[in-house]
């Protein structure tokens, strides 16, 4: 079996190489490497390729989640609900603004936040919520976002595994009042590093994240190579969370790729549900209405371990993520939960794995890990 399907996915396919290099080669010319073109010109673009007003680059996934709250000015204090099946990086953001995680459970089928559970963990001190588009499957967001609208609470989405997904033709990152997505190099829309930007369409909360990504200082005044003794100008106490121009760059060159790169990975998991049918395996869905993006493929056997040390024997790697949930986690162990509170997000941790999918996954790999994976659950 070729590479791909045994390691990591490279952050760039053969048809981007040439222009991620350039870019980078622009960016080390021109020494200028903090505060130059580069990451307002990606912005810009970004907005545009996901329809917003506003991007706002970030240096990670997690950063970009920190600015979003920031932004909306969620603090000690305030509870933000979200789901317990996500990486760390979700809750911690929460946790890391002063804010306080609550947990609910998530939905069987694409395991993402289940708004029947929604409001009854809302409390007078609950600011807003924060649905993540697991594995690239939007959340019920004309649920949620009608939940946030009846108590006159925010909606963060978390799209850090799903750029490009949708909801009945709306593109995640329209439906909440601001969204985080994730840039590292495994993600749709990977760097050559870490790297995260902010969306949204309302131009105060754009600006407010600008601000708290640099320093709390207006970008103009940091871009400004004038200022002389004029000293600097802080409106918020803020933090060094900004997008580099390398970065940058390299993000700007990979863009024009993505939507065929999206394209790929659906036609990877449309050959998965269709080589797969009919195996004693639970597999991902796709709602109706729904548009999923495909950041991992997971499937569900009950004979987990023994299944995935058959593939594993067969040389095709698959891993399990996001497990155990994050309220048995020992960080989370403050909050109060314990085993047996979100059953369904328990159990699934239970039988997850994900199989082989990137956009540089080769038909022929793809096609001998459906392959194996019929020997390796018929010899469970």
């Amino acid at each position: 079996m070729t590479e791909s399907v045994t390691r990591t996915p490279p952050a760039d396919v053969a048809e981007a190489q040439a222009a991620v290099e350039a870019a980078a080669l622009r960016v080390l010319r021109s020494g200028r490497y903090d505060w130059g073109p580069e990451v307002p010109a990606f912005e810009a673009e970004l907005a545009a390729w996901a329809g917003v007003r506003h991007a706002v680059g970030a240096n990670s996934g997690t950063a970009a989640l920190k600015l979003a709250l920031l932004a909306l000015g969620i603090g000690p204090g305030d509870e933000v609900i979200t789901a317990p099946n996500s990486d760390i990086a979700t809750t911690a953001a929460i946790s890391h603004v002063g804010a306080t995680p609550v947990l609910v459970d998530v939905e069987p089928d694409t395991l993402n936040l289940d708004p029947r559970r929604v409001e009854a963990a809302i409390t007078p001190r609950t600011r807003a919520l924060l649905p993540v588009h697991l594995y690239g499957h939007p959340a019920d967001l004309p649920a949620l976002t009608a939940i946030a609208a009846r108590h006159h609470l925010r909606v963060i989405e978390d799209a850090c595994l799903a750029l490009g997904a949708a909801v009945a033709g709306r593109p995640v990152g329209h439906w909440g009042d601001i969204t985080a997505v994730s840039h590292a190099p495994s993600k749709h829309l990977g760097a050559a590093g870490t790297a995260g930007s902010v969306l949204t369409n309302d131009p105060d909360l754009a600006e407010r994240a600008r601000l708290f990504s640099g320093y709390g200082q207006p970008r103009a005044n940091s871009y400004r190579r004038d200022l002389l003794g004029a000293g600097q100008h802080f409106l918020v106490e803020g933090l060094n969370e900004r997008l580099d121009e390398l970065q940058a760059a390299i993000l700007r060159a990979k863009l024009p790729f993505v939507a065929g790169w999206l394209e790929r990975r659906r036609a990877h998991a449309a050959a998965y549900s269709a080589g797969l049918a009919g195996l004693p395996l639970q597999l991902p869905v796709e709602r109706p209405g729904c548009r999923h993006v495909w950041r991992n493929y997971v499937v569900r056997a009950k004979d987990r371990a023994g299944v995935q040390r058959r593939l594993a024997e067969a040389g095709i790697a698959t891993r399990r993520l996001y497990v155990p949930p994050l309220h048995l986690q020992p960080p989370y162990a403050r909050l109060g939960y314990g085993p047996g509170a979100f059953p369904v997000a328990e159990a699934a941790a239970e039988q997850l794995f994900c199989l082989p999918l990137s956009h540089d996954l080769t038909d022929a790999d793809r096609d001998r890990a459906i392959e194996t994976l019929h020997r390796a659950v018929t010899a469970a």
